[in-house]
């Protein structure tokens, strides 16, 4: 039986490979949305009493795809806002780029109905949830030597905290005229960590998914500890522990309940897509009744 964790890994290998296929395309190419749409259809295979997943009529600019982590039983809620970015082609104008120079483009994109950098809409719009970046990678890139073996690792599909590529955007920003290479992939792989991180935590007994908690620990053991070999000096640990996020942390605040329905709907309530994760779920009315039988009449 395939398991979240079992997805953690094989959905990054899945998305390297539909990027390095686009060679093949005679029009377009794949764009975030796209990606996104695959992610979301690998875990529509969980949908069901323990994942429910909502489609507004339209998605919102600035985040695609909100990920709630609920524990029922307790009421803890830990909701995470992601942002998707791929890495640019290996041609430009039929110029190669070569390995170390390949960027995610668009990270300084421009919402033309604000005119905000998209990065800081991300941030802005956030609230209670944790913003985080989803990088999508080219299965050619993943394997070349200039990052094989590297701590953080690529993969098809990297994480990262928003808070961390603000950080290095604004400094792009604010070097002008100088040029700052901070969109380039060789210079973000210090923020990386992996999908697992967030669908391979420990599952509780009686549960399907990971509890807020167990999300949120494995969260914060990368925000303040840094990721594998790439450990934070004691310096860096002190800083972030003093500038923790309260979005790292799950809360009780009073938030919509589910409906009842089916495991995969739409609502025109949401302005993102929604993927919510329930574990901790009870007998009584608290937890929603999710199937896809219509109700007795």
């Amino acid at each position: 039986m395939t398991t979240l964790c079992d997805l953690a890994a094989k959905l990054p290998v899945l998305v390297g490979a539909l990027l390095d296929r686009e060679t093949k395309l005679k029009k377009g190419r794949f764009r975030e949305e796209t990606l996104t749409d695959v992610v979301t259809a690998a875990l529509a295979t969980f949908a069901g009493p323990s994942m429910v997943i909502e489609y507004p009529d339209e998605a919102a600019t600035g985040g695609d795809l909100d990920l709630d982590f609920w524990q029922v039983s307790t009421g803890r809620r830990l909701r995470l806002r992601i942002q998707a970015k791929r890495l640019n082609a290996t041609e430009n104008n039929k110029k190669t780029i070569s390995i170390k120079n390949r960027a995610y483009n668009e990270l300084l994109h421009v919402v033309p109905s604000t005119g905000a950098y998209q990065f800081k809409t991300l941030l802005n719009s956030a609230g209670p949830c944790l913003p985080l970046y989803m990088f999508y990678n080219h299965a050619s890139v993943v394997q070349d030597a200039y990052f094989a073996g590297a701590i953080p690792r690529v993969c098809g599909i990297n994480l990262a905290f928003a808070y961390d590529i603000a950080f290095e955007l604004e400094a792009k920003l604010t070097a002008k005229p100088k040029r700052l290479h901070h969109k380039r992939l060789s210079h973000l792989r210090t923020h990386f960590f992996d999908l697992a991180t967030i669908l391979c935590p420990p599952v509780a007994p009686g549960d399907d998914v990971p509890s807020p908690d167990a999300v949120a620990n494995a969260l914060q053991r990368v925000w303040l500890g840094g990721v594998d070999e790439a450990k934070r000096s004691d310096h860096d640990y002190l800083v972030r522990w003093l500038s923790a996020r309260e979005s790292l942390l799950p809360d009780r605040e009073s938030y919509r309940r589910i409906e009842d329905g089916p495991p995969i709907r739409f609502n025109p309530r949401l302005r993102r897509p929604t993927i919510t994760f329930l574990s901790g779920r009870t007998d009584d009315d608290r937890t929603p009744k999710i199937s896809d039988q219509d109700p007795p009449a």
